[in-house]
């Protein structure tokens, strides 16, 4: 029996591990994920940038085909002043060309914003890119790690599970399916040690008796109180 009750230890072992596997391999997904979302929301800043770049170039060349237009009508207002025939029209040719001087002037001030407000974008659009270039980088890097470790635990949860039915067939029907039996209750661990008159499972002092009858025999003992699988374990000196 105490062979039996080895079995089951280890088989809890295994079948433990292969949970924590199993957990891991629904939570790489999950990682693989938010890494995605992460650049995914990281080029939409970019993206953003770039839009932003040509909305002001845009405005820039309109700006520059209304500088143009202007300095155009500018030029033509300026060559017609020579053609006046009277003072009348002399003055209101040199009101014309202020207008259109003012109107040039502005423009001309908004171009000149326009290409800093440019130049300022591009600087940040640049540094941006550096940045999204890195974390592109580091995106596949931990992507292929995870795809990586994916595969690992493939095979690693495999060799649980042969090992688990392995352990399954060396293992008596009626053991196996009480061990079943309180691991379907879904309390966690249906093979527990005790020490010092407690259950390891449910934390519940045992009987005197009951826990000087576990120190001694070979029997599969379970615990009044969760009915989990208990056994002895000496602390102090080790084993079982």
């Amino acid at each position: 029996m105490k062979e039996q009750l080895a079995r089951l230890i280890e088989l809890q072992k295994i079948q433990s591990a292969a949970g924590r596997i199993q957990a891991k391999r629904k939570n790489l997904p999950v990682q693989m994920k938010m890494l995605e979302q992460e650049l995914n929301a990281f080029c939409e800043v970019v993206e953003t940038q770039r839009e932003q770049m040509q909305v002001v170039r845009k405005r820039r060349q309109e700006k520059d085909a209304q500088l143009q237009a202007g300095q155009a009508s500018l030029k033509r207002t300026r060559e017609r002043l020579f053609e006046v025939k009277n003072n009348k029209e002399y003055q209101s040719m040199l009101k014309e060309i202020e207008v259109f001087e003012s109107k040039n002037s502005k423009i001309e001030d908004e171009v000149i914003s326009l290409l800093d407000e440019l130049e300022r974008l591009e600087t940040a659009l640049k540094i941006k890119e550096e940045e999204l270039a890195v974390k592109r980088r580091h995106y596949e890097g931990e992507t292929k790690k995870i795809e990586e470790e994916m595969n690992s635990l493939v095979g690693e949860l495999d060799d649980c599970v042969r090992r688990s039915e392995d352990l399954k067939n060396d293992i008596p029907v009626e053991i196996l399916r009480k061990y079943e039996q309180i691991k379907g209750i879904g309390r966690g661990l249906a093979v527990v040690a005790a020490w010092k008159e407690v259950c390891g499972g449910c934390h519940m002092s045992l009987p005197p008796q009951l826990y000087n009858e576990l120190q001694k025999t070979t029997a599969l003992i379970t615990c009044p109180n969760c009915s989990r699988i208990i056994y002895w374990e000496n602390r102090n000196g080790g084993g079982c």
